[in-house]
């Protein structure tokens, strides 16, 4: 939170708050960007919203950009539309409780909440003492995740977490027979704590894990085999008129 002193309230038309990226947020010396901008116009404050909640243990420093040495539709001003000048890197206090939830989740490798695949959907389980982030812009990339089918890649095109059972579940290419094996790998975007990553709703990211062994629950009796185009005898293509009929 940012106080200000003046004469007169802040501005409070929404329209006029400032945009997310004339402010530089820097935790323990790196960027962490604002994704939402309030202006408390009789407290005179301004509140940032950090993409990555911060530790009790780290430094915070603040710097804002005046769009122009002018007053502008969109900058921190008074009623009367006055600009806030610019300021370089500010120290901040950090207030954040040391009792703050700190630790990442875990990937559950044991037990009936290990990783398992049923066709093309795969389940990976974590442990935490709160959930995971529900926030589905936080959603890791797929191409965070490396499943190996036999020891050949298979795309995964979707993830969905399921924050109160604590569940990533992964949608593959190609659904997965019962006799086949799977591995799956995970890279978390880098070693702090990210934007899109599993996490949970602390914003504590869950470690990157190497090739683990999938339990694939496919059953045997599942149909994996794909339709066929009959191009012999009397089913295969036809047309009458404008009607072109094929079989499978």
């Amino acid at each position: 939170m940012l106080s200000f002193s003046d004469t007169g309230n802040l501005d409070a038309d929404a329209t006029h708050t400032p945009a997310n990226s004339a402010f530089t947020v820097l935790v323990n010396g790196v960027a962490n960007a604002v994704t939402n901008v309030t202006v408390g116009a009789q407290a005179k404050t301004v509140t940032l919203t950090l993409t990555t909640a911060v530790t009790s243990d780290q430094s915070v420093t603040v710097a804002y950009t005046d769009p122009t040495t002018g007053n502008d539709a969109n900058a921190i001003q008074d009623v009367a539309g006055n600009d806030a000048p610019s300021f370089a890197a500010t120290e901040v206090t950090n207030n954040t409780s040391a009792s703050a939830d700190t630790t990442p989740p875990q990937l559950i490798i044991t037990g009936d909440s290990r990783p398992k695949i049923t066709g093309n959907q795969l389940v990976l389980s974590f442990s935490d003492t709160g959930n995971l982030d529900a926030d589905a812009t936080h959603t890791p990339a797929n191409s965070a995740f490396t499943v190996l089918v036999n020891g050949v890649a298979n795309a995964v095109t979707n993830v969905t977490v399921e924050p109160q059972a604590k569940t990533v579940t992964l949608t593959l290419t190609t659904a997965v027979t019962h006799d086949q094996t799977v591995t799956v790998a995970y890279a978390d975007p880098t070693t702090g704590n990210d934007a899109n990553a599993i996490q949970d709703a602390a914003g504590n990211d869950a470690p990157s894990f190497a090739a683990t062994e999938v339990t694939n629950n496919t059953s045997a009796s599942a149909d994996t085999t794909p339709p066929q185009l009959i191009i012999t005898g009397d089913s295969r293509p036809k047309i009458t008129g404008n009607q072109l009929v094929l079989s499978f």
